[in-house]
């Protein structure tokens, strides 16, 4: 596959790039016997200033009793290059939070009830690039708690907004800071990639692409999706992507007993071989090359962002044990040989 190809397949794969932030299922929250289920999860937002943009927040009680519930702001950061959000209290100066009106903020849900509660947001006129909402849902008499160096709440449940107020100066820009494997020479799959990138403009942007597999001229052996779930990067943050290339024979899988993962002293995860004879040709030997090619949306065109690692996969304990074999082998033949010689050579002395 040529790079006018690659972008082609990248570019196909960009439908509602701003859609998402986090994760695509729906969110569940269960605190003193509150169990509420928001959908939908991440959503974005775009209005110019001095205009109005609305959104529905859908809210569900799985629980068996009635509960009064309400809706209040919150806001969101970044956490660390995880991807996950800070949820974080009103500071001084975020007076974006007095933008925001509910249609109820309080209710009633019956239990397996949902409910949906328009927020609407009045984009003043002095407004610009992005702000980061999170909306949470809770008991009506209780105070959410946050955690300490967490990412959740206690007592509730959020759905987060990223609202981009357009204007002509938004700067959209990505940069690699690492491409890179956790090692550079595998005896066997999976290969393990981490792409870091850092958001350098002033309004969130998602980044989506791919991963081209290579080995000589044989291109495109594994193609892998690199932010499947178009989540966002914040302005001035960082955020790590990662994917593996598991399409190999035989393949490291982690160690299940009793239906949980095994761990080794130190708490890590340990692995085992797994042997699919389905996969049997897919022995995978010597160097390959990771080609990475994603695309951004600068508000213009579409920016490539490239970057490449090369590493190894060498099967060495069994090629070591087919060496043994082979010397063996060759040991067993050789003794043979010899002692056919011997008894020739003393039937006819004159051999």
């Amino acid at each position: 596959m040529n790079i006018s190809a690659r972008v082609f397949f990248v570019t196909q794969s960009l439908i509602g790039l701003f859609a998402l932030f986090l994760f695509p299922t729906p969110l569940l929250a269960q605190s003193n016997g509150l169990l509420l289920v928001t959908s939908p999860l991440p959503i974005s937002l775009s209005g110019l200033p001095g205009t109005s943009v609305s959104t529905d927040l859908r809210v569900k009680n799985g629980g068996t009793e009635g509960e009064k519930l309400k809706v209040s702001i919150m806001k969101f950061k970044a956490y660390e290059d995880s991807g996950k959000p800070a949820l974080l209290e009103r500071e001084e100066g975020d007076e974006f939070f007095d933008w925001v009106t509910f249609s109820e903020p309080t209710f009633t849900l019956a239990p397996n009830e949902w409910k949906t509660v328009t927020a609407t947001i009045t984009i003043p006129k002095e407004a610009s690039f992005g702000y980061y909402y999170a909306f949470v849902f809770s008991r009506a008499d209780d105070e959410v708690v946050m955690k300490e160096k967490e990412t959740t709440i206690v007592g509730g449940t959020a759905v987060l907004v990223l609202l981009e107020v357009l204007v002509p100066d938004a700067k959209r820009k990505v940069e690699v800071v690492e491409f890179s494997l956790d090692r550079t020479f595998y005896e066997f799959l999976p290969a393990a990639f981490t792409v870091r990138l850092k958001n350098t403009g002033n309004v969130h942007i998602a980044p989506r692409g791919n991963i081209f597999i290579d080995q000589g001229n044989n291109r495109d052996i594994a193609i892998l999706e690199i932010n499947q779930e178009k989540g966002n990067i914040l302005p001035d943050s960082n955020r790590d992507f990662e994917t593996s290339w598991k399409d190999g024979f035989p393949l490291f899988v982690d160690k299940v007993e009793n239906g949980a993962r095994v761990l080794d002293k130190k708490g890590n995860g340990e692995r085992e071989l797994s042997f699919d004879w389905n996969n049997a040709s897919k022995l995978r030997f010597g160097k390959y090359t990771a080609n990475m090619l994603l695309i951004y949306d600068d508000g213009n065109r579409d920016i490539p962002i490239e970057g490449e690692v090369s590493f190894w996969v060498i099967p060495w304990r069994g090629m070591l044990g087919a060496s043994l074999l082979c010397l063996f082998a060759f040991i067993g033949f050789r003794s043979t040989l010899q002692g056919m010689w011997r008894r020739i050579s003393k039937r006819d002395p004159a051999v």
